[in-house]
């Protein structure tokens, strides 16, 4: 009976484990992605180049925060990840780091960039019109996601993954009361099984 309960209760434990790992990673995704731009005002965005790699890989979603005037433009320092509309009349977003920055005689920052991936920098000189936002972090990978969902998808997504948390949660909590149910019942009968010999050896 033990050598074939025993395999049963490790590969149960295993699937707990592998599970609860599992529910980690997209609570961590879920709070990345959602919750943490939705309090700070940030937004995510889809790098969709190599030119920052191996710093960022193709397909993952940056968290920036958006660049709103001068003084946000002022902040930025060098070594840090900007977004930024090179051409007025192309809406295409790059996303590449701060190698150089100057201040002028009226006080407005002018910053140059390079991707990691890059010989040579962009060769642009950037002011708080071109400057969009400022990376804050990035999620490897998950742009590849993001991009396969609209809004009305992301919402119903984030509303499933908290109802399995929650199926989750119960489940968990059934298994452990279960568990403590039987670890109790075999203490009683171990406990009855020597009181039993006890009283025989007493005869």
């Amino acid at each position: 009976m033990t050598r074939t309960l025993a395999p049963r209760r490790v590969l149960g434990h295993t699937a707990r484990l592998l599970m609860a790992a599992a529910t980690l990673a997209v609570i961590a995704a879920v709070v990345a992605l959602v919750a943490v731009p939705w309090v700070m005002g940030w937004m995510p965005l889809t790098i969709l180049s190599g030119s920052m790699e191996p710093t960022i890989p193709v397909g993952s979603q940056v968290v920036v925060d958006p660049i709103e005037d001068e003084a946000d433009a002022a902040r930025i320092q060098v070594g840090d990840v900007v977004t930024f509309m090179p051409w007025p009349d192309d809406p295409t977003l790059v996303t590449h780091r701060v190698v150089t920055r100057s201040v002028g005689t009226d006080g407005a920052v002018t910053v140059t960039t390079q991707g990691d991936a890059n010989d040579s920098a962009d060769g642009l000189d950037l002011t708080s019109r071109e400057l969009r936002a400022v990376v804050q972090y990035h999620v490897p990978y998950a742009g590849y996601v993001a991009q396969l969902l609209d809004r009305g998808q992301k919402v119903l997504g984030v509303v499933a993954v908290a109802g399995a948390l929650g199926v989750y949660a119960v489940v968990e909590l059934v298994l452990a009361a279960c568990d403590r149910r039987r670890e109790a019942s075999r203490t009683g009968r171990t406990v009855t099984a020597g009181a039993t010999r006890t009283e025989e050896s007493t005869r």
